[in-house]
């Protein structure tokens, strides 16, 4: 299914995110999410509060982002202005997976960015293990310039956008088949069906 058959005509909801980590996931670097809270158990078991969002970069505690990449650009992730963030990218969720041992934590390196001293970090925070949660991104060339609110401030994992952002001009980062070949190496190093 392409996005334009499946996505709606706006989204108005955000993910805060490393800002190292939005430009992994927006190159194509990076395909998971991982993921200690900001979600959702329900009876069904672990499921996204929200299907589809835009990444919502942010700087906070800036000086963690254990990366094994320097930024695409090569430039420093300093925003240029202080009262707008720049938002392109479009997730859809995919495939979710609990990881509850190392081992199997480890074998998800291909799929981000982290260093394993940040993984390992995450992991052990609180309660051992931590959330997987495979993603299809889609990028705008040009991004939309948000005002930042107080309501965006803080150490939230969900943020409201008004007015909402139009998805249009938005085009996936990995073409359907590399997509669908990522999707399933991801199945696999989590042994989860469909």
């Amino acid at each position: 299914m392409s996005v334009e058959d499946s996505r709606p005509l706006s989204c108005d909801i955000a993910f805060k995110e490393w800002a190292g980590v939005c430009e992994a996931l927006t190159a194509g670097r990076q395909s998971i999410i991982l993921r200690k809270g900001g979600i959702a158990e329900g009876a069904r078991g672990f499921i996204p509060e929200h299907p589809r969002f835009w990444l919502y970069p942010t700087h906070l505690h800036e000086g963690e982002q254990g990366l094994r990449l320097a930024p695409e650009s090569g430039q420093p992730r300093t925003p240029s202005r202080l009262d707008v963030v720049d938002i392109r990218t479009l997730v859809e969720t995919g495939p979710i997976g609990w990881v509850d041992r190392l081992e199997i934590l480890d074998r998800l390196e291909p799929f981000h960015v982290w260093t394993e001293e940040t993984v390992h970090k995450r992991f052990h925070y609180r309660k051992p293990g931590l959330w997987v949660l495979g993603v299809r991104v889609y990028r705008r060339d040009e991004p939309f310039a948000v005002p930042i609110t107080a309501e965006h401030a803080g150490c939230k994992t969900w943020v409201s956008l008004d007015p909402p952002l139009v998805t249009e001009a938005v085009v996936p980062v990995l073409d359907d088949q590399e997509f669908g070949r990522v999707m399933e190496d991801l199945r696999l190093a989590l042994n989860i069906d469909q």
